[in-house]
């Protein structure tokens, strides 16, 4: 339930819980008077327009004695039916008096005490239960008016003593008035603790995690008890701290992974700088003292610089991948004949390293693809590349395999290797990564060829994996959707 609603159902409850005390506490009032609910309808309305089986006994001896007074008004000069009828109206608390003229034709004995003067005139029996105090006593009379057959003026008075109710409700309208104060209070009290609570509490818990989160405690996770607008804000809080957590952590990773890119760079770069000063020293210190030595120094120096070179330029070209700054020339490409092209130009190095080239192409497949045609050759020659690196068998094989795979072409090249652990294969992707874990540069590479590998697939919107058996060799897989499923927005990466 939103505040709006529960401020104004809490307003209503304010007002609406005194108004029916207040109508219950009349009700209870006119009851102590009237006997019962019926009887305050009958009242005040005429006796003709009842069913007797639908009122009291009192009520129906009052109709009836209503009638015989319209039809029948010599009866009531009977004494024997006047007091017949007097005996039935005690059994309800009530006593009769008769008037006729100014004498009474009848008096209860209960009245004796009563006299014709203290009773209202004639004409007054449209008043419904008017108290009148008599001799230091408080009677409830009703009185009924009707005319004799000699047409003199007669009048029937119904008594009750009311002295008991008067103590009563003496007794009852004080704790009417404190229960009435008292319900007030609770009913004000009850829905604005509850209301207000349903509100402070959660701004507290608010203001608690403000203040977590700006001594830098992201940990604490803030709960959404409700969804009015402070569960609203409460679950906005909550998505800001998950996002500011995110980012920082975000952060330090990026920290942690620039320490260490550092760390590796110099690890990395330090060998061959400090073989080429060991060279150097060699040749200033006359070691080299002979043409053929010192033809081979300057060679390994050489070498080494080169190296270095390749290094500093696959590093360059990793951090622009990681910035995005590399731009990708898409064009159409037949991968299948592509790919046939590059092997025919790979096996040509590979015999001088003995190394055997195989490559299988399913048949009926569409190839066509959506990509750089430079930046592709270079993921699959750094694959070959770092399979050729680690092959341990005496006879060395490649084979690479393009087939089909739904929307995607799928190309796979294995090799017979040594093999990576399973537990190692998520890493082999990694920035200076290398499968026998050791540091040293002793077989070549950067270390960043197939993390380069994985940024530019990635770039072309597919996916780069690997799955290997140790002993048996490794296969290094790529997906890219076929056709021209990359758009004009993909044309820089």
């Amino acid at each position: 339930m939103s505040i709006r609603l529960r401020l104004l159902f809490s307003y209503i409850a304010m007002i609406l819980v005194p108004v029916l005390f207040a109508v219950i506490s009349a009700l209870l009032i006119a009851l102590l008077f009237k006997g019962d609910l019926k009887e305050i309808r009958n009242i005040y309305m005429s006796p003709g327009h009842h069913h007797e089986s639908s009122l009291s006994k009192e009520n129906q001896l009052w109709v009836s004695v209503y009638r015989q007074s319209i039809q029948n008004p010599g009866i009531l000069q009977d004494q024997s039916y006047i007091k017949q009828l007097d005996g039935k109206l005690k059994k309800f608390g009530i006593t009769l008096a008769v008037r006729k003229d100014h004498r009474f034709l009848y008096l209860s004995p209960d009245l004796r005490t009563l006299d014709v003067e203290d009773l209202p005139a004639f004409g007054n029996s449209g008043e419904v239960d008017p108290l009148t105090r008599i001799d230091k006593q408080l009677l409830s009379l009703k009185q009924m008016d009707f005319y004799f057959p000699d047409k003199s003026e007669g009048s029937l008075f119904f008594v009750k003593d009311a002295s008991h109710l008067v103590s009563f409700v003496r007794s009852f309208f004080p704790w009417l008035f404190i229960s009435l104060i008292v319900i007030l209070v609770l009913t004000n009290g009850l829905l604005t603790y509850f209301v207000s609570r349903s509100i402070i509490r959660p701004i507290k818990e608010l203001q608690k995690a403000a203040a977590q989160i700006k001594e830098g405690n992201l940990n604490n996770k803030i709960a959404v008890k409700s969804k009015d607008e402070l569960g609203q804000l409460a679950q906005g809080f909550e998505e800001m701290r998950f996002r500011l957590k995110e980012s920082i952590e975000l952060q330090v990773a990026y920290e942690d992974n620039r320490k260490e890119l550092i760390a590796n760079i110099s690890h990395d770069l330090k060998t061959p700088i400090t073989t080429i000063k060991g060279y150097i020293e060699g040749i200033r210190d006359g070691v080299a003292n002979n043409p053929d030595k010192m033809e081979r120094y300057l060679h390994t120096i050489y070498t080494k610089a080169v190296d270095l070179d390749h290094m500093i330029d696959e590093l360059f070209l990793y951090s622009k991948l990681d910035l995005n700054r590399v731009p990708f020339h898409f064009e159409p490409i037949e991968f299948d004949e592509y790919l046939e092209d590059y092997v025919e130009e790979l096996r040509f190095d590979l015999e001088v390293k003995e190394v055997e080239i195989t490559l299988q192409i399913e048949d009926n497949g569409n190839y066509q693809i959506m990509a750089d045609r430079e930046q592709i050759k270079r993921v699959i020659t750094n694959i070959v590349d770092n399979s050729l690196k680690y092959m341990d068998k005496e006879k060395k094989r490649i084979t690479m395999l393009l087939s089909t795979a739904g929307s995607n072409l799928l190309f796979e090249m294995k090799d017979n290797g040594p093999g990576i652990k399973e537990e190692n294969l998520p890493l082999v992707f990694d920035r200076f990564y290398r499968a026998d874990l050791a540091r040293g540069t002793e077989k070549g590479g950067s270390g960043l060829g197939l993390a380069i590998a994985k940024r530019i697939i990635e770039g072309h919107k597919g996916s780069i994996w690997a799955e290997s058996i140790k002993g048996e060799g490794t296969s290094i897989f790529f997906a890219l959707k076929k056709g021209g499923d990359l758009n004009e927005q993909d044309s820089d990466y």
